[in-house]
C-alpha cells in the first residue's frame, strides 16, 4: 500500500502555502509595484558602488523621495530624477557636488558640471548641492529651494534663462550663455525657463 503525504494546516505548512501563492501571484502578473521593488534594489546596489553605506543611502533615498512627491519626475538613478524638460541629480551624502552615477566621463563642454546647451540650477553657492540641469525651452522647472544657490547658463550667446516669481510673472532674465551666479537668491524665485 501507497503512503501519499497530506500537507497539514498547521503553521508551517500555511506558511508554505501563503509563500508559494504569493510567487505564483509576482510570476503570473508582475506589477508595478513588483517593478518599483526591482527598481528601488538596484538603485540600493548604484549607491552601494558608489560608496554609500546603508545609512547614506537610505538618506539619499529619502531626499529623493521628497523631490518625488513634489515634482512630476521618474526615479531613474539611486540620485537621479528624470523630469519633463530635464533632471535632477542629487549630490551623494558627504560630497558638495552632484554628480551623475550613470556617466562613464564628464564632457569635456561642461561648466561646473552643466552640460553645453543646458541651464543649471544649483541649490547651494558655488555650483555646489543638488542640481536641477534643464534643456527644455518655455518649460517651468519648480525651485523649491529657499537658499541662497547659483545658476549657470551654458547655452550659446542667444538664449537666455528665465525667472519667474510665485505667480510665473517673469521678474529676470540672465545674459546669454555662458553666464552664471554663483550667489543667487532663490527666496524670490519659484520657476526657471532655460529659454
Amino acid at each position: 500500500m501507497t503512503k501519499h503525504g497530506i500537507l497539514r494546516s498547521d503553521g508551517l505548512g500555511k506558511l508554505l502555502t501563503a509563500l508559494v501563492m504569493a510567487l505564483l501571484a509576482l510570476m503570473a502578473a508582475p506589477g508595478a509595484a513588483g517593478a518599483a521593488d526591482g527598481a528601488r534594489a538596484d538603485f540600493a546596489v548604484q549607491a552601494a558602488s558608489a560608496g554609500l553605506n546603508a545609512t547614506q543611502a537610505r538618506s539619499l533615498q529619502k531626499r529623493v523621495d521628497g523631490y518625488l512627491a513634489s515634482t512630476k519626475g521618474t526615479q531613474i538613478g539611486a540620485n537621479k530624477i528624470a523630469l519633463p524638460g530635464g533632471e535632477l541629480l542629487l549630490a551623494l551624502p558627504g560630497e558638495q557636488k552632484a554628480r551623475d552615477l550613470d556617466a562613464a566621463a564628464v564632457p569635456g563642454d561642461t561648466v561646473e558640471g552643466c552640460r553645453y546647451s543646458y541651464v543649471c540650477a544649483y541649490k547651494y553657492e558655488d555650483f555646489t548641492g543638488d542640481r536641477f540641469d534643464m534643456f527644455t525651452c518655455n518649460h517651468l522647472f519648480r525651485i523649491t529651494w529657499n537658499t541662497t544657490g547659483s545658476w549657470i547658463n551654458n547655452q550659446r550667446s542667444t538664449l537666455y534663462a528665465t525667472f519667474y516669481d510665485r505667480n510665473t510673472v517673469p521678474q529676470w532674465s540672465s545674459p546669454g550663455g555662458l553666464s552664471y551666479d554663483a550667489a543667487a537668491d532663490w527666496r524670490w524665485v519659484w520657476y526657471v525657463s532655460p529659454c
